[in-house]
């Protein structure tokens, strides 16, 4: 079988007729060549004029009637269909008679019939007809009847028919009829037919919706490159001695519809009589799951393979074991599909159902036959080359912004030649060859911005595509940028310091920071990042960011990095008792002497990187009233005091000094003679130890009642017994796997005996040191800093009976709680030691008025700025003493908020009594002391702050 090809074999002549009409005067009458105009929405249109484009015919027919060989119909498109037409025009070979669609008010043109066909071709020759839309109304709605060398293309063509009709029928007489490029749809019946005696059919790149092809007698019938969406199968048959060839073919099932009354036919079937004479290879078919795809000679064959072995044919075909199809047939990348058909086969098309060339896919292998490159079924896979978008940064008022077109480009084309028109939305248009253009614009948006438009031309000036993007201009914002410094437990020394600078429209032409520590300024290059600093030693320092950009502007941000020492919780371990010989010789220390105490390597404590420990010092069988100083060994000592006692009492107090450079701390003992103890409780270090988990930092908390068994908080309500332990549960934000130690104010009260308390997580029972001793009825108190796992920790009694308080003043959390591993745990700071210093003397006017603190009074004091205290110090470590009180009283020390119901320091009319404290600092950088009863003069001595 030869090729045939249809009379117009390019879908682009439609388009450019519709594009090309006439303007000039019609002829009164026909003529080979003339065009004429059909418009049934013009004025002045009329079935009787001269059919020209100043007065055109209303209707198809009278347009038909009239035409001559190599004579053009125009019919303009409107939102109204035209009435039914039957064509008998006869052209010639070398002049056919075209019907095209012409433009209109932009509709389809549209010719439906309602119990006729809605195009009757009638004993006509050579005709061409693109892009006329034909619909039947119960009725087919295109019909051949006697004609030969028609032309049907470009167009649509559906019927509602319930029955047995078909869309498109082609009778016993007529010859050489082409099908290109058509929609066909229908609801039941055929989607074509040709009658016994039709001869030299091509259905060519069409697609077939519902229902498919019958083809009875028919002589040279030639299916290639079709798509069909069948509901049941029969998307092809062959009947009654048909010859021809179904190549290139896609045929699927379309939907879920129930086939039970219909049963499953195979989607290609060709009779006994037919199969000799006819070719089928290429194809690709889906069937149902119950179906076959083929039913050759009366054998049904399943599947593509089973087809090949059975007849020869079709040793090319694609099955449901090879691919699932698509819906409605259409190739995607990598396909099999792709590249697969055989261009060379009878009918096929230059171009596929939407006027798209063939292409070569650079990405999929070629498996087809032929000398060009085909792909199967009507839809060619087409270059996805695509304007994707356009790409634009921050728009700023006066600062040069650039749009780039985005290309979508797989196959790797080359772009050259290609044209960029930008349109900025405000008026603006700029072409480019580079895919990009820069702008600047003079005034800022509102809403949702200007419409950013791109579009991109081929170099024959063709339109590839074109992309928008609302874009919103602001007014240049102020350089900006913020700096904030963090610390863990576990590198107490070093700050990690996190950067930012705002989105600056200007490029950023020095970003520096300095930590304030005589180091050299680190340049980084990122807008925003971290940066970690070891420093040279504890203290608090300003780290300064400056940042300059090409606009001439320049800011500077600075944050406070407190660095120090990571607390770890050591004993109680009794380091000193000079009545045994203890860390010292066994004497009593006499007036004005001295004890040189070895801390480190001592008792657990490294050998290196230790800035502080804490000891509670006892005195004891003191001969005179006198005072103790604990100070750094080589250093001078301080006017401070940290023990206060009278003959013949038994003191304790917690201390927190600074070790000296030689590893020793002293204790000064003022007057007479007296027994020193110290237990040690804890020590600061800068530098790793080998248990990093111990590794801690004070997180500062309100002042809170933790236990007092004179009411039953914390505990069983009553006076706790001789060699008894009390276990004191914290809040529930210490319970968590962060909480090393607690900071605790403990008090004892209404003792019937002499005795001692010890506060600990857990050692020895009964344990070898003491945290606070006791006289009968005495009330006493002492600072704490048990380790407290799980936000437990333990109080043992020695001898009888007394009521035990403690306030909870601050826990120490290790790294768990800087890197959430415990998330209901307070994230504390590193401690920084500081020497000793006065900076409370009510006795002297120092810190506050000189005069005694009266009854329910409260003093102020600034401690920010004191003795390189910063103003974010969270709080301060005090020596808190109260001297000579007229009345039995006690002091409470906090920052910010009302008084809290807790104490620091209790006092007896006419004593003088020091205690460790804990004090938060407020945000205003004071702290505030509280007297209970009397008049009382306070000194408060500077031990060192936390960050």
């Amino acid at each position: 079988m030869g090729r045939r090809h249809p009379l117009v074999a390019s879908a682009g002549l439609a388009v450019l007729l519709v594009g090309c009409l006439g303007s000039g005067a019609a002829h009164a009458d026909p003529v080979a060549g003339a065009a004429l105009y059909v418009d049934d929405a013009a004025a002045g249109c009329s079935d009787t004029g001269p059919g020209s484009a100043a007065e055109p015919f209303c209707q198809i027919q009278p347009a038909a009637d009239a035409a001559a060989p190599g004579g053009t119909v125009r019919i303009a498109g409107n939102d109204a269909a035209y009435a039914p037409v039957t064509i008998r025009s006869k052209g010639t070979a070398d002049a056919p008679v075209r019907f095209v669609a012409a433009a209109g008010d932009g509709s389809p043109v549209t010719v439906r019939g309602r119990g006729v066909a809605a195009v009757t071709f009638d004993g006509a020759q050579y005709v061409d007809m693109a892009a006329v839309r034909v619909g039947g109304a119960r009725t087919t709605a295109l019909a051949v009847t006697g004609s030969q060398h028609i032309t049907y293309r470009d167009a649509y063509a559906e019927s509602t028919s319930t029955d047995a009709t078909s869309v498109v029928a082609v009778d016993g007489s007529s010859s050489d009829i082409s099908l290109v490029r058509v929609h066909v749809s229908q609801v039941a019946g055929r989607g074509f037919s040709s009658a016994a005696g039709a001869r030299d059919i091509t259905l060519a790149d069409d697609s077939f919706d519902d229902q498919g092809v019958s083809a009875v007698g028919t002589t040279d019938i030639d299916l290639a490159g079709d798509t069909f969406s069948t509901i049941c199968g029969d998307a092809i048959s062959l009947t009654d001695g048909t010859s021809g060839s179904v190549q290139n073919v896609v045929a699927l099932t379309g939907g879920t519809t129930s086939c039970s009354g219909t049963g499953t036919p195979a989607e290609i079937t060709v009779d006994a009589t037919s199969a000799p004479q006819v070719t089928a290879d290429y194809n690709a078919v889906n069937p149902l799951p119950a179906g076959t795809d083929y039913n050759w000679a009366g054998t049904a064959y399943a599947t593509a393979q089973a087809f090949g072995a059975g007849t020869g044919q079709g040793t090319h075909d694609l099955d449901q074991t090879d691919l699932t199809i698509p819906v409605l047939g259409q190739p995607a990348e990598y396909s099999p599909l792709v590249d697969s058909g055989d261009s060379d086969a009878p009918g096929e098309q230059p171009t596929d159902i939407n006027g798209h060339p063939r292409v070569d896919d650079p990405l999929v292998p070629d498996t087809g036959a032929g000398t060009g490159h085909v792909d199967r079924g009507a839809t060619e896979f087409q270059d996805p080359l695509t304007v994707s978008g356009v790409a634009m940064g921050s728009g700023y008022v006066g600062i040069p912004e650039t749009a780039a077109a985005r290309i979508s480009n797989p196959w790797s084309d080359s772009l050259a030649g290609l044209t960029y028109t930008f349109d900025f939305g405000d008026g603006t248009t700029v072409a480019s060859t580079t895919g990009s253009a820069t702008h600047t614009y003079t005034q800022a948006t509102t809403g949702s911005g200007v419409q950013v438009v791109v579009l991109v031309d081929r170099a024959d000036g063709t339109r590839m595509g074109g992309a928008d993007v609302w874009h919103q201009v602001v007014p240049v914002p102020d350089l900006a940028a913020t700096v904030g410094c963090g610390t863990t437990p576990l590198v107490p020394d070093a700050a990690t310091c996190q950067y930012d600078v705002d989105s600056d429209p200007y490029a950023i032409t020095g970003d520096q920071i300095t930590f304030g520590d005589g180091s050299k300024a680190v340049s980084v290059a990122p807008l925003s990042g971290t940066l970690k600093h070891t420093f040279p030693a504890p203290g608090t320092y300003t780290v300064t960011q400056k940042i300059t950009d090409t606009g001439g502007r320049t800011v500077t941000e600075t944050a406070r990095a407190t660095v120090g020492a990571a607390f770890v919780s050591e004993g109680p371990r009794r380091l000193l008792d000079t009545r045994n010989g203890t860390g010292a010789p066994k004497r009593t220390v006499g007036a004005g002497g001295v004890v040189r105490l070895k801390v480190l390597g001592v008792g657990g404590v490294p050998s290196s990187g230790v800035t502080a420990v804490t000891l509670n010092v006892t005195d004891t069988g003191a001969t005179a009233a006198g005072y103790v100083t604990v100070y750094p060994d080589g250093t001078a000592r301080p006017t401070a005091s940290n023990l206060n006692f009278q003959s013949g009492q038994v003191n304790p107090n917690l201390v927190t000094v600074k070790v000296g450079t030689d590893g020793y701390v002293d204790l000064y003992n003022a007057h007479g003679g007296v027994n020193l103890i110290a237990d040690l409780e804890g020590y600061y270090t800068t530098k790793a130890i080998k248990d990093t988990q111990d590794m801690s930092a004070l997180a500062v908390v309100a002042p809170t009642r933790v236990l007092d068994t004179r009411s039953g908080t914390g505990a069983r309500k009553g006076a706790v017994g001789p060699r008894s332990t009390t276990t004191v549960t914290l809040p529930k934000y210490t319970r968590g796997g962060a909480t090393v130690a607690a900071v605790l104010n403990v008090t004892v009260t209404g003792a019937t005996g002499s005795g001692y308390i010890t506060v600990a997580c857990d050692g020895p029972n009964p344990p070898t040191t003491s945290t606070l001793d006791y006289r009968a009825g005495q009330t006493v108190s002492n600072l704490a800093v048990p380790c407290a796992y799980s936000g437990l920790f333990h109080i043992y009694n020695s001898a009888g009976h007394v009521q035990l308080i403690a306030d909870l003043q601050g826990v120490y959390t290790d790294d768990w709680a800087n890197s959430g591993g415990d998330p209901s745990a307070r994230v504390g700071g590193p401690y920084v030691a500081t020497t000793p210093a006065r900076f409370l003397d009510t006795r002297t006017g120092l810190g506050a008025p000189r005069r005694a603190l009266g009854a329910n009074g409260t003093l102020t004091v600034k401690v920010a700025g004191v003795h390189g205290v910063p103003a974010t110090a969270s709080a301060v470590l005090v020596n808190l003493t109260g001297v000579t009180p007229t009345a039995t009283t006690h002091l409470t020390a906090y920052g910010d908020g009302s008084l809290p119901g807790v104490s620091n320091d209790s006092l007896t009319a006419g004593g003088t009594r020091p205690v460790l404290a804990v004090i938060p600092v407020a945000a205003d950088g004071t702290v505030h002391i509280h007297n209970a009863a009397g008049s009382v003069n306070v000194l408060a001595d500077l031990e060192g702050y936390f960050g």
